[in-house]
């Protein structure tokens, strides 16, 4: 929008959360997703971590290769394959059907935010580059494995993991900016050709986490062409949050089964926003 000779920019919220469990990192982008679909809340931006080692799996992934891996497994609304989240930044956009970003389109969108991830590494010293593409010559059910186009890279190898999921009402895209990699434990999930494929910032040098997500806020902002707020989650969106974690997240049958009723969500969120 113009005004005058000056450019208003758009606001969006920015939330940084601490490290979470993987239900609730789940329930949380998906409580926003819900609440920006539904015009409750601005368009956000979120940035976490995780606190204990945790795979998710895509949303139409079998859970069957992981079950016994000894740790937490949760299933995530977007697709994709399998990621293991230890050591990373997690980041979360969301915007409505109204904004350039979701009109841009799927490769727009994933172009769009890893050009600010890419900015943001050069900035502390980190050579990045876009992936072109390529085709895996081997199914493999993890992420790193191969690299979709516009995702990150370092030196050939994936340092930046994503998913995007669009509907009707808006977009969901987040992803894994690796810090650093367990080698053992990734090594014994998906084997030495996905570790080989992989790379993370401090194999890269003494980089602060803190200073990056700082530089991560600038250059977001600057490529979407928004002004960010700080920001927690409304009432709403909390309440919703946990009733996700109880009926989705948090059990068995959604992560490993991907069962649920079909209107459970809306019924949810229907309960999350009524007075109290």
């Amino acid at each position: 929008m113009v005004k005058g000779s000056a450019l208003e920019l758009d606001r969006w919220r920015i939330i940084k959360d601490g490290p979470c469990d993987g239900a609730e990192n789940m329930a949380v982008d998906e409580a926003i997703l819900r609440a920006v679909c539904s015009g409750s809340a601005p368009p956000t931006v979120r940035l976490y971590e995780w606190k204990v080692p945790t795979i998710s799996i895509g949303y139409r992934q079998k859970a069957e290769p992981f079950e016994g891996w000894g740790g937490f497994l949760v299933r995530r609304i977007t697709g994709g394959r399998a990621m293991l989240h230890h050591m990373e930044l997690t980041y979360c956009v969301v915007c409505g059907p109204e904004n350039w970003l979701y009109k841009s389109g799927i490769q727009g969108a994933y172009c769009t935010i890893s050009r600010c991830i890419v900015k943001a590494l050069g900035e502390l010293g980190v050579k990045a580059s876009f992936s072109a593409g390529s085709r895996a010559q081997q199914r493999s059910e993890a992420c790193f494995h191969s690299a979709t186009r516009y995702e990150v890279l370092v030196d050939g190898r994936k340092l930046v993991g994503s998913a995007q999921r669009r509907f009707k009402g808006g977009l969901l895209q987040h992803g894994s900016i690796l810090f650093d990699v367990d080698e053992t434990l990734t090594r014994r999930l998906f084997g030495k050709q996905v570790l080989d494929r992989m790379n993370w910032v401090r194999a890269c040098g003494h980089i602060d986490k803190e200073e990056f997500k700082r530089m991560l806020i600038k250059r977001l902002e600057e490529g979407l062409k928004v002004s960010f707020e700080k920001g927690l989650l409304t009432t709403g969106e909390a309440r919703f949050k946990e009733a996700l974690i109880i009926n989705r997240y948090g059990t068995n049958e959604w992560n490993l089964k991907r069962s649920t009723l079909p209107d459970t969500s809306r019924a949810l969120f229907e309960r999350a926003y009524a007075p109290l």
